[in-house]
């Protein structure tokens, strides 16, 4: 039923409860579970800085420099995961831009049968202002996603 289950994640503890449910469907189903990570894309960066700096040469470089290394640790964050379930049915992926965004393309591109992820919980102003990536990957995605709730530690 799922021969492919796409597991976004942000290094965060929150993120990581959604590899429990994904593990186990997993197992179940012999699916491969993919493991993505999106990070700010160099564009993303790039503006920030020129914000900052109005444009200068520096900027530019300084971007590119922040851009591979968000790609590097995402990288080895993703491999340390893999590697801690020691199942060869794993995949990373890295991609860069808005996190549901990515999410959706990634879904699309890989043929996921099923997107499991985790939600930070945001209420109130901050859901407002910030928004849900699992709400608007769920608007967007024709795919099934479960969607992981950790009652630990509410954002308010």
């Amino acid at each position: 039923m799922f021969s492919k289950i796409l597991v976004p994640l942000d290094g965060t503890a929150e993120c990581e409860a959604a590899l429990i449910p994904a593990i186990e469907i997993a197992r179940k189903f012999d699916s491969t579970v993919v493991l993505l990570s999106v990070t700010a894309g160099y564009g993303t960066i790039l503006g920030a800085s020129a914000a900052e700096s109005f444009g200068s040469s520096g900027s530019v470089e300084a971007a590119a420099a922040v851009a591979q290394a968000n790609e590097e640790v995402a990288g080895a964050y993703l491999d340390g995961i893999r590697q801690a379930q020691g199942s060869p049915a794993w995949e990373t992926v890295l991609a860069e831009g808005n996190s549901a965004e990515e999410i959706v393309a990634q879904a699309r591109s890989l043929q996921a049968d099923l997107i499991v992820m985790a939600t930070h919980a945001r209420s109130g102003l901050k859901r407002l202002f910030i928004g849900s990536v699992a709400e608007d990957v769920i608007r967007r995605c024709g795919v099934p996603v479960l969607v992981v709730h950790t009652l630990d530690q509410p954002e308010d």
